[in-house]
């Protein structure tokens, strides 16, 4: 607990953050101003699901991997830089122990956008009017989205996390979350059960008839066959294993 006050405590202090949480909400306001603009009779904003899923993808497909994939390079490189991780492993406290508190942090910022934009969504949806499925019903459906892709996407990103953890510098991690990024949305189809960004895809097609649709025009106009159990045990697999090599790389090192 008081490892995970400290790191609060930095949080607060850095414009990196406050910069993340102004581009989300300007990623809201898009959506928003397109629930606005577009007619209920255009089939590309029609439902509730179109607004949600509009303001999901936008944060989700390509943002907020980024985000975590700059966030964890902050993490553990610049406390490096900065001998912090240095001073906090002076006292009692394990490599398992500040890595683990580090990736709840990334998990509760995910969760912070995650939250902030399904607040969006339906203050767009109340403010614009006219969909006529915004019933308690499609708001299960957007907030089961929201919160699986709040734990899932971190859980996904420890390949890259793993990268950070022995960065010497910000070059290797963000390469390779762009290549991380730009790998499991172009090869989403053939690598489904591989990369988890991918197996993520086929989890959220599952949660309602809207992310099915937002899923299928995303690659191409069809559906990923395979079933959410199968793609949710790829991802938390591949992050178990990611998630002990990190741990193991963070003791080999010498802070």
């Amino acid at each position: 607990m008081f490892l995970i006050k400290a790191e609060i405590k930095k949080w607060k202090r850095n414009k990196i953050l406050i910069g993340i949480i102004i581009l989300t909400a300007i990623l809201n306001l898009f959506a928003i101003e397109r629930a606005f603009a577009i007619s209920r009779e255009s089939p590309i904003m029609d439902s509730f699901g179109d607004l949600y899923c509009l303001a999901f993808k936008n944060l989700t497909f390509v943002f907020l991997p980024i985000v975590i994939g700059i966030i964890s390079t902050m993490l553990f490189f610049d406390e490096k830089k900065n001998d912090t991780l240095k001073n906090v492993l002076i006292t009692s406290v394990s490599r398992f122990e500040v890595f683990f508190v580090k990736f709840i942090l990334i998990e509760l910022m995910t969760l912070f956008l995650m939250v902030l934009t399904y607040i969006s969504s339906i203050l767009g949806a109340i403010l614009s009017s006219g969909f006529i499925d915004f019933n308690l019903v499609t708001l299960k459906e957007a907030a089961i989205l929201y919160m699986l892709a709040a734990l899932l996407i971190p859980i996904a990103m420890l390949p890259v996390i793993y990268i950070a953890t022995f960065s010497k510098s910000y070059v290797l991690p963000i390469s390779m979350c762009l290549l991380y990024l730009g790998i499991g949305i172009f090869g989403a189809s053939i690598l489904l059960h591989i990369h988890p960004l991918a197996s993520l895809l086929g989890v959220y097609q599952n949660v309602s008839p809207a992310a099915k649709e937002m899923v299928e025009n995303s690659i191409g106009g069809y559906s990923l066959n395979a079933s959410p159990f199968s793609c949710l045990v790829s991802i938390l697999s591949i992050g178990i294993v990611f998630f002990i090599l990190a741990i193991k790389s963070m003791k080999r090192q010498n802070y």
